[in-house]
């Protein structure tokens, strides 16, 4: 009984800690909001499994009963987990990346989750000190969020839409509504509302909301407004003993209803329009940029369930779908989309209808189990409905954005709590078990080391390797006293982890590698760099040959560096796994135009330019190319008297003698550029080609004036201009 209750003790411990971890932002990781957080709840789970499964192995008050929110999990697991074996990138589905942190690793570990929680938080007021920590974490992050608006903590998005210690402020605005609820809920469960707890509930939800506002993220404020639609409703229609709460949420329905109807009547006016939140929902239309986006995406990502209905392509291989079924009318948008932005898409297409359907069934049992006078008794009509309002927010958010951890782990802990409020009529304690049958001295010297050795081995197969990359990834972008040779070092240490990662840092490797040759490194150091990535890209594709974007990424590598023909085979490879997406063409033709093959590259800007004629760089290039082939009047005729600010104009106009137009791309570079010096000194230059010397000197004295640091050198022009001229 006394270690019992000390590894009890233990456990708990773990899972008091889970609440804190959207705190957690490791600056020293590859992606600081991301990987700490789930390298952090993934440690924790593996340690509270490890307790659990020892703590159940000898009392059964540990044990879990069944319920069809536990068979809807498991469900979800094991078919994301043939999807994933059977889809198009078996180690991506499993590990993710470190941007995304998820596939079926995580998934298996909020399954862990939900069963350790429902083992260890029996009694209500365990439940209760729970959730009151998660509301003081939240309570923590809404000051935060303060301290973001007020201009003492920095914010990634800018101070115009939080996002505290996410890092995103859609991350932050569904963590906000769903503690508002979860603020709710607890207030409604206290019988005096004058209590000191009362208060800190109303405050929790107060400052959550004022936090949700200024995310400005329309879905989880849609979401929350529709909630407190659907609890009012529900209440109103249901509830037949407490006629007080009943007139109150009469009140909220009849009041969120005028709110939303005021609002679009003042949508137009100067104070919507002049306040950055609500300007973002009043600018909310068909037709709006955002918004056709997420249809397109949509309808790329049905193309691509119709053609793998049952399990779908495997989790994060929505790039696949992507880039497969790309609209060209998507060139104002995002290059490479990993996801739909919608999450029942992206179940969709993780894995079919079958993983869709796993995942709704969480929501239909846990609604089951809630309004089923059978199982739901302990909870009255306004609870009920407060759960049922938090669902529909989350759903709504769900329609417009993706999870992340944090969202993750409370809706399984919504799903833990309510599996453990279930009145089941069964006792599951009578039952026999297998392991019941084993000998106490069989569990001590056998299954209590394999548990431990299963926990250990958990540790470092999941976390080590990819952590341990993570940080030798962020050394090997990061600077050196002793050099390049020791980002070289790092890049190669993470490499011989030989993790999941290994995608991310080639990734990286490429990158870097480009800014080394940019910065006129030693050739010894600059050739490493370069061989090294050769070796990485080539074997990445070879691991994973259907992926658009390594394809594109490794023949822009090759192309900078003059290998055109190893360029070129990965990009018209890029082509036909993504016949439609015009950033392809562009890159195979830029390489045409610098090896002299002006006709071939005329022809790949043509058919760019024809996949969607509204593309003003599509067109550009095309007219480009066509005064290398010597067509001045299709490129007249294509850019309809438009000067396009592009220094590629201005020389391709200087080389081929048309002076006045060389003029006016280096006018509209400076007048599009007024704060750029650089843009000043272009136009001195191509003044001072046509023998416009004064104002050749009065351009560079506009450069000076913006860049004191250019004054010698412009001084020199200018004394050079004046002498020729006398």
């Amino acid at each position: 009984m006394k270690y019992e209750n000390l590894l009890k003790n233990i456990v708990l411990g773990f899972i008091f800690v889970i609440p804190f971890i959207p705190l957690v932002v490791c600056s020293s990781l590859f992606f600081p909001y991301i990987v700490g957080k789930n390298i952090l709840f993934r440690i924790l789970v593996e340690l509270m499994i490890g307790g659990w499964a020892i703590l159940a192995l000898f009392n059964k008050e540990y044990r879990i009963k069944f319920s069809w929110i536990l068979g809807g999990i498991i469900s979800l697991v094991g078919i994301i987990f043939f999807a994933d074996l059977l889809g198009e990138n078996p180690l991506k589905s499993f590990w993710s990346n470190y941007e995304r942190m998820e596939g079926w690793i995580t998934l298996l570990h909020l399954l862990g989750y939900f069963l350790v929680v429902t083992g260890m938080l029996k009694s209500q007021k365990l439940w209760q000190r729970f959730f009151n920590t998660s509301l003081l974490v939240s309570m923590w992050i809404s000051f935060y969020g303060i301290f973001q608006l007020m201009g003492w903590a920095s914010a990634s998005q800018g101070t115009s839409r939080l996002d505290t210690t996410f890092g995103n402020a859609s991350y932050l605005a569904i963590y906000a509504v769903i503690h508002i609820f979860i603020a709710l809920f607890l207030w409604a469960r206290q019988y005096n509302w004058k209590s000191p707890m009362s208060h800190f509930y109303g405050g929790t939800i107060l400052l959550n909301i004022y936090i949700l506002y200024h995310t400005a993220t329309r879905g989880a404020i849609l979401g929350f407004f529709g909630a407190i639609l659907l609890i009012s409703l529900l209440v109103t229609l249901f509830e037949k003993e407490n006629k007080k709460i009943k007139k109150v949420c009469i009140g909220f329905l009849v009041g969120t209803m005028l709110f939303i109807g005021g609002f679009l009547l003042i949508k137009d006016t100067q104070f919507v329009k002049g306040n950055q939140v609500l300007n973002r929902f009043a600018s909310i239309s068909l037709q709006e940029t955002t918004t056709k986006s997420r249809f397109m995406i949509w309808d790329m990502a049905w193309q691509g369930v119709t053609e793998r209905p049952i399990l779908g392509w495997g989790q994060e291989n929505f790039n696949y779908v992507f880039n497969k079924y790309y609209d060209p009318k998507m060139y104002g948008q995002e290059e490479w989309f990993d996801r739909t932005h919608n999450v029942f898409m992206d179940w969709l297409i993780a894995g079919g209808f079958l993983g869709l359907l796993a995942y709704l069934s969480l929501f239909v049992s846990l609604l089951y189990y809630l309004w089923n006078k059978k199982y739901g008794n302990n909870f009255s009509v306004f609870e009920k409905s407060i759960f049922t309002g938090l669902l529909a927010g989350y759903f709504v958010h769900n329609f417009f954005v993706f999870d992340n951890i944090t969202s993750y782990i409370l809706f399984f802990t919504i799903l833990a709590f309510v599996h453990n409020s279930i009145s089941f009529k069964e006792n599951t304690n009578d039952k026999i078990f297998v392991l019941d049958k084993v000998n106490e001295e069989n569990k001590t010297k056998v299954i209590i080391p394999l548990i431990i050795f299963l926990t250990v081995s958990s540790l470092y197969l999941f976390n080590a390797k990819g952590l341990l990359a993570n940080k030798s990834l962020l050394s090997g972008m990061s600077p050196h006293p002793e050099g390049l040779s020791e980002n070289l070092k790092y890049f190669e240490k993470a490499l011989a982890y030989n993790s999941y990662a290994n995608q991310e840092v080639r990734e990286q490797l490429m990158l870097f590698t480009g800014k080394v040759k940019e910065l006129g490194a030693d050739q010894n150091i600059s050739d490493s760099f370069f061989e090294l990535s050769k070796i990485e890209i080539l074997k990445e594709i070879e691991r994973d040959s259907e992926n658009t974007r390594n394809r594109v990424l490794a023949g822009t590598f090759f192309n900078n560096f003059g290998v055109y023909d190893e360029g070129l085979t990965q990009l018209e490879k890029a082509k036909e796994l993504s016949p439609k997406k015009q950033s392809i063409y562009f890159a195979i033709g830029s390489a045409n135009l610098n090896q002299g093959k002006y006709d071939e590259a005329l022809n790949l800007f043509k058919t760019a330019y024809e996949l969607e004629p509204k593309y003003d760089k599509a067109r550009e290039l095309y007219a480009l190319s066509a005064i290398y082939s010597g067509d001045n009047d299709l490129a007249e005729e294509l850019l309809n008297g438009n000067i396009p600010a592009d220094l590629n104009f201005l020389n391709i106009y200087k080389n081929t003698g048309q002076f006045t137009k060389m003029i006016l791309v280096a006018e509209k570079i400076a007048e599009n550029s007024p704060n750029d010096p650089q843009s000043f000194i272009t136009l001195a230059a191509a003044y001072y080609e046509v023998g416009r010397g004064s104002d050749a000197i009065t351009q560079l004295r506009k450069a000076i004036e913006l860049d004191p640091s250019f004054k010698e050198q412009g001084e020199g022009f200018i004394k050079a201009i004046q002498e020729k001229s006398l």
